[in-house]
């Protein structure tokens, strides 16, 4: 079925485009030219880890010091991080695996190329997706090799603190005006695609009234043409400012609307970006957008630097919204001594939680159990459809999915699981790792008890875990330095 797969891709025509087909080519071969064979389904790695080894933080890291890292391998090196992307890198940068052909009869030559099964088997286990052999997104490999290279450069060098940057965003309350500022670690940019604004609009509108006649008519429709879309009004949509709805504001106690605006705190070295072609139609049906976009040699990001807290501008107050109640939590538990069993006046809004109904009935009429789109809301602090969609979409497969959400009063971390039996074993290993043991609970609980979810959940989450004990030499204050007291890295 692989065999067939690849035979379909290369009879399309945008197969040819990419092979500029009926040009006169010149093969190259040597350092740097040296690619990799797909093993199938390995598209989406191959390109990524091309481009990574592009970049001079990612050589110095693995390539400059390989001799040193196969002399410090382990004795199994196939199980070892450092050693096999040290491999990888050595080899697309080398040449040794792209020599040129002594004679047309030679196939030891021309771009013997590299296929990097060990590398991708040591990669993808234990995650649900990239240990199969079924097509994968690259920015979600991306991000998960970016993972695991924060995960083992915890004590040196760390190559992928070149893509990180910080996001600010500004929320303002529209009733009091006042602000929120808060900051949180990326490494990629998304970029929406607006459909209405595409520079071919006639021609589109009358490709689709043609289609529609030929619809009718019962023959074979003609050609749709691509979409023509500028980066800058990607860009421009990045910039312009979200209306949160049912924003609860500790200004006013109260639900109210405000707007949110994103901007740079800090940049990077080398800005990833993502245009998200990928969208949901009207019958929520996972899409992709047939759309051409240009990206210019230089772009100006000096409109979307943050700039912190203004003079003059008032903080939203730093309160908490309304707990979240279990659905088996009495009437009579929750009164103590602020109230009685005739007057309900004190404790009636500890009985409503802090949700989004929108957001929840939504989600239901998609066709997710009430239980789920409730977590969704919650965990996502009722940010909109698209946070929650995303993480019912991270979600599904996880055992309690649509079981009873359970938050006791107290619990402060939205998506915990208190009440779950935690795996002693898995305890252990985190700890052993460098992490407090009240860390590992508190990733566990959130990861619904699975080990390598939860260990990336606690390298992706270090500030929420700023308040709590680092164990064992510091290693986490260390990480959490990096990840966020480092000044911006390049200029606008």
């Amino acid at each position: 079925m692989t065999e067939l797969e690849i035979a379909v891709n290369k009879r399309v025509g945008e197969w040819e485009v990419i092979q500029e087909s009926g040009a006169t080519l010149l093969p190259l071969t040597g350092p740097g030219f040296t690619g990799m064979r797909n093993l199938g389904n390995s598209c989406y790695l191959n390109s990524v880890m091309q481009v990574l080894f592009t970049v001079p933080d990612f050589q110095r890291k693995y390539v400059s010091n390989v001799e040193k890292i196969f002399a410090n391998s382990p004795s199994d090196p196939t199980q070892d991080f450092k050693t096999q992307v040290a491999k990888l890198g050595h080899a697309l940068l080398s040449g040794e695996y792209s020599k040129p052909r002594d004679s047309e009869d030679d196939p030891s030559g021309d771009q013997v190329g590299i296929a990097p099964r060990v590398f991708k088997a040591l990669i993808g286990r234990g995650h649900p997706e990239f240990s199969t052999n079924r097509q994968q997104d690259a920015q979600e490999f991306f991000l998960h090799f970016i993972n695991m290279v924060e995960r083992n450069c915890r004590y040196g060098e760390n190559p992928s603190e070149a893509f990180r940057f910080l996001v600010e965003e500004r929320i303002v309350c529209q009733q009091t005006n006042k602000v929120k500022y808060t900051q949180r670690v990326d490494y990629i940019v998304q970029l929406p695609v607006p459909m209405d604004q595409a520079t071919n609009a006639d021609e589109l509108q009358e490709a689709e009234h043609k289609r529609k006649e030929a619809e009718a008519a019962g023959v074979p429709p003609p050609p749709i043409p691509r979409a023509s879309i500028p980066f800058d009004v990607c860009l421009d949509v990045l910039s312009e400012s979200e209306t949160l709805i049912d924003f609860w504001s500790s200004a006013i106690q109260a639900k109210t609307t405000a707007s949110k605006t994103t901007r740079f705190a800090s940049f990077p070295d080398h800005l990833v970006i993502q245009i998200k072609k990928f969208t949901f139609g009207l019958d929520w049906v996972p899409k992709k957008l047939d759309v051409s976009i240009d990206v210019p040699e230089t772009l100006d990001l000096s409109s979307l630097r943050g700039t912190g807290l203004q003079p003059g501008e008032e903080v939203l107050p730093e309160v908490a919204p309304p707990p979240l109640m279990t659905p088996d939590v009495e009437v009579k538990g929750i009164l103590g001594s602020h109230g009685n069993e005739d007057d309900d006046s004190l404790y009636s809004p500890l009985l409503s939680p802090a949700l989004d109904d929108s957001i929840v009935s939504q989600l239901c009429e998609m066709g997710f159990p009430l239980e789920a789109c409730r977590k969704a809301a919650y965990c996502t602090g009722n940010t909109g459809i698209d946070a929650a969609m995303n993480w019912v979409m991270g979600h599904m497969d996880d055992p309690d999915f649509s079981a009873p959400m359970v938050l006791p009063c107290g619990s402060s971390a939205p998506g915990s699981t208190p009440t779950e039996t935690l795996s002693e074993e898995h305890l252990a290993t985190i700890v052993s790792m460098g992490f407090g043991r009240d860390q590992a609970t508190r990733a566990l609980r959130a990861t619904s008890n699975v080990l390598e979810r939860a260990v990336d959940w606690i390298f992706s989450h270090l500030d929420d875990l700023e308040s709590m004990e680092v164990s064992e030499g510091g290693a986490l204050r260390r990480g959490r330095a990096r990840a966020t007291g480092s000044p911006p890295r390049g200029p606008a």
